[in-house]
Order: C-alpha cells, then sequence, then structure tokens
C-alpha cells in the first residue's frame, strides 16, 4: 500500500539507504517510540503510516537556535567534560563579591518592589515581618554588602604587592604599584561611561517608568530628561565630567550625603569612593613596602583607628581593614599557622544534584570531618559578623531593634551606621580568610560565575530594574 511513501524502503538521491522514521515523542525517556491510541481496525493503516516530517528548513533553523542560544545559559549550569578549573588561592574573595553583588540586586529589588516596611527595625510590639530578622534581613539590606565589597576590595588590590614585598622582589613592588594606578581610573570609571551613555539614550526614548508602584520605597528613578537628543547627550557628557574628577572628590564621612553620584545610575556613588580609597592604598603601600613587615602592620592598625576615630573615614577604614587582614595573612603564613589541610579542594567543585556529593552535604563534611573545638569560634564568629553586618539603619529604627538595643546603645551618635557594621565585614572577611573550611561557600561553581560577572551586574542592573523592571501599568 502506497509503495512510493514506504517509509521502510525510502532511498536518498544518491542510492543509499536512509533509515526508518521514527516518532520523537518519549523516545529519550523510554527508550522506545512512542504509543498510538487507536482502534484494531485503524491499527493497521496508521502503522504503515509515517509520522509527519518537520520541513528540513525549520528543523534547520531549530538547531542553529540551540546552537547559539545555549550562550545565554549561566556557565556554571552548562554541562561540561573538561577538567574542573584550578583555583588561585584568592578565589574566595571573587566569590564572596559575586553573592554581596547578587544581594545588592536583590536590595534594589525590594525598593522598586516593596515598602520601606521590609527594611525598618522589628521592635518588641509590633508586627513581625521575617525578612526583619538578622541575617535574613541580609536578602534585602544594602549598604552592609557594599561594606563587604570594599573590605574585599582592599585585601585583593594589596595582595599581590605585599607578596611581593615579603619575598624581597621590591623592584617588582614599585612596578606592580605604578601599573594598578595608571589602569584604575579606567577600569572603574570606563565600563561605567558605556552603562550610563546607554542609559541617557534610554532616558531620551522613555523608557524609565514615571509612575511606579503604589507604596514602594523606590517607585522612579528616571533621570533628566531633555528636550532633544544633542541635549541629552550634552548633558551626560557633563555628569561624566564631574563624576570621574579624579582630584576632587572628598572622602565619605559618617552622617555625609553621597557627594557625587550621576543622575543616569545612582547605583554608581560608590565608584568615586573605590577610587579615592583605592589610591590611598597604593600610597600607602609605596610608603611602608620597604619597611619591616610588622612595623607596616602597626602603621596600618594605627592609621586605621585615627582615621576612623577622629574622621570616620568609613570607607578607608574598610580597604584599610582589608588590606591588614591580608597582611596578616601573610605574616601568619610565614609563622606556619595557615596551612592548607591537604585532602582541601583547589578545584572548582561541580553543581551536584544529588545530596550524598551536593553542595550543603560538602559543608556538612568538612565541619563533621574536624576538630569541633577548631571551629567553633570561628563558626560563633562568622555568625556574630552576619549579626552585625544585619543591623539596621538608625534611621529606620536601628537603635530601638530587637536584638540591637544593647549594642546600639554603645555607638556614639557621630557614628550613625558607620561603627557595627563596617566591623562586621572586617570580621567576615578575617573569619574566612582563616577558617578555609568556610571558604567553600564562595568556591563553588556558582559563586565563582557571581564573581566572575560581580563588576557588570553591579553596572547594568539599576539601568535594567527601573526600566524593564518597573511593574507599574
Amino acid at each position: 500500500m502506497f509503495r512510493w511513501f514506504d517509509y521502510r524502503s525510502r532511498k536518498a538521491d544518491h542510492g543509499e539507504e536512509l533509515p526508518p522514521y521514527l516518532p520523537l515523542e518519549n523516545i529519550e525517556e523510554t527508550g522506545e517510540p512512542a504509543s498510538v491510541d487507536c482502534s484494531p481496525n485503524e491499527s493497521s493503516l496508521e502503522a504503515e503510516k509515517p509520522p509527519s516530517n518537520p520541513p528540513r528548513g525549520l528543523n534547520r533553523a531549530a538547531k542553529w537556535a540551540l546552537h547559539y542560544l545555549h550562550v545565554f545559559v549561566p556557565t556554571f549550569l552548562r554541562p561540561s567534560s573538561r577538567e574542573p578549573k584550578k583555583l588561585y588561592p584568592t578565589a574566595w574573595l571573587d566569590g564572596l563579591r559575586g553573592i554581596a553583588a547578587l544581594l545588592v540586586v536583590c536590595h534594589h529589588c525590594s525598593l522598586l518592589w516593596f515598602s520601606w516596611d521590609i527594611h525598618s527595625a522589628w521592635k518588641p510590639g509590633q508586627k513581625l515581618l521575617l525578612v526583619q530578622l538578622p541575617l535574613i534581613r541580609l536578602l534585602v539590606s544594602g549598604n552592609c554588602h557594599v561594606a563587604v565589597f570594599f573590605t574585599v576590595s582592599g585585601y585583593a588590590i594589596s595582595h599581590k604587592p605585599l607578596k611581593l614585598a615579603r619575598e624581597g622582589r621590591l623592584d617588582e613592588v614599585g612596578a606592580t604599584l605604578s601599573s594598578s594606578v595608571f589602569r584604575r581610573h579606567t577600569r572603574l570609571y570606563m565600563p561605567a561611561a558605556v552603562v550610563t551613555f546607554a542609559s541617557a539614550l534610554m532616558t531620551q526614548l522613555g523608557w524609565y517608568g514615571r509612575v511606579g508602584l503604589p507604596g514602594v520605597a523606590s517607585p522612579t528613578r528616571e533621570p533628566p530628561h531633555a528636550n532633544g537628543l544633542m541635549d541629552q547627550l550634552w548633558h551626560y557628557a557633563g555628569t561624566q565630567v564631574a563624576t570621574t574628577d579624579p582630584i576632587g572628590q572628598e572622602h565619605a564621612q559618617a552622617g555625609v550625603s553621597r557627594r557625587v553620584q550621576s543622575p543616569y545610575d545612582t547605583n554608581l556613588w560608590t565608584l568615586p569612593i573605590e577610587f579615592n580609597t583605592s589610591m590611598v592604598i597604593f600610597m600607602f603601600l609605596a610608603a611602608f613596602t620597604r619597611v619591616h613587615d610588622r612595623v607596616r602592620m602597626a602603621f596600618a592598625l594605627a592609621l586605621i583607628v585615627y582615621f576612623h576615630y577622629y574622621f570616620i573615614y568609613w570607607a578607608l577604614f574598610l580597604f584599610l581593614g582589608g588590606m591588614l587582614i591580608c597582611d596578616l595573612h601573610f605574616e601568619l603564613e610565614q609563622l606556619g599557622w595557615h596551612t592548607r589541610p591537604a585532602d582541601e579542594s583547589s578545584t572548582v567543585p561541580p553543581m551536584r544534584l544529588h545530596a550524598r556529593r551536593g553542595f550543603v552535604s560538602r559543608i556538612w563534611n568538612k565541619i563533621r570531618g574536624s576538630r569541633i573545638h577548631t571551629r567553633v569560634p570561628s563558626l560563633a564568629s562568622f555568625g556574630l559578623a552576619l549579626w552585625m553586618l544585619s543591623m539596621p539603619e538608625m534611621a529606620r529604627g536601628g537603635r530601638e531593634a530587637a536584638g540591637y538595643v544593647t549594642i546600639a546603645s554603645l555607638v556614639p551618635d557621630r557614628y550613625q551606621d558607620e561603627l557595627i557594621v563596617p566591623l562586621g565585614a572586617v570580621l567576615l572577611v578575617l573569619v574566612v580568610d582563616r577558617a578555609t573550611y568556610l571558604q567553600v561557600l564562595f568556591n563553588n561553581r556558582f559563586a565563582q560565575y557571581m564573581g566572575k560577572i560581580s563588576y557588570s551586574l553591579y553596572m547594568i542592573h539599576g539601568p535594567l530594574l527601573w526600566t524593564l523592571g518597573d511593574l507599574s501599568p
């Protein structure tokens, strides 16, 4: 029957035998062709009819789409037959930075879609929101993660110069510092210039929401709208000159509003602070890399206390604190106090779905397989650091917040929020640096991927949220 359409004996144009058609449904799941629900009288006829074969052009288009759409899948979710990527000793800093960047995005999402109530402190007698509790609050907090950024940056930019100095390679220290100073301004501001330029174009096109959801913390963030494209670009150029000034920026202090921020992305207020404080770090290293290591550490500690006690330069406190932790790391390593166990992984662990080899079980195995007396202090310190980072802002009732009344009473009024949270950020980096088993939290593939994209994520999430993320009708 229908011999001209017999799929069991079809041949190609050049006479080569072609395989029979097979239904596509359920082949991967069952290993057999899909069953056909039909009556006995129709079964013989249906058995001789092949399923409809999609046009060759459609197949080609589908294969092309699948081939190129895979680039949108995050690398930590892609199957890979390659060997796990080798981790360098400070890879956990990238993971910590990546997780902090992700939580900053969550914070700005909460401003766009929720009210200020979730950011206010919970006081006894009031209705409790789960997100107001310590540690959980970190999911919607913002400033505490910026403090972690700054501490990690202080550690990272001083790592190579301090390592070279302790190895006696002082000539290379000078070359490293000069290269860092030369590239710092461009590395910080060039990506921001591209993002804010796109933001200026989106402003002119009217893509920013102008109403927002009712009752939310920050319904709109529309930049100034000029009458025409050229006026918009001139305004953008003027803001770029002001925000990238490498000389005139003042250091961030407690109680002082953010002096410089781009109207095209107010989230970038941290960039001038990062540039200023990193220049201080480079200047300190240039001055003190030739002195004795412990003398340098003593001077760093003295500067931290001096700057924060008299001037409350909280950003300098964080950067210098990160640098001091890095120097302390090398000092204790020389004394033999910081040796990595031989069984610790030096590769990026793959993401698993099985409990036995999963992410949580790896953490539990490391804790269970270690001496309890060496883990309890570090775990307690880790929890203390997270609790300090969870402290609500004073303007949101931080002094009356449940669990923080006592510690808030010890903070002088002039410090506002620039004492407990910065101390928590420095303590967090110190604990993770010393307790290497905790670094598994930031050395997994997800955290490393977030660290890889952290700066770009920090750059673009603001304009995307207040344009595409605007849910107002």
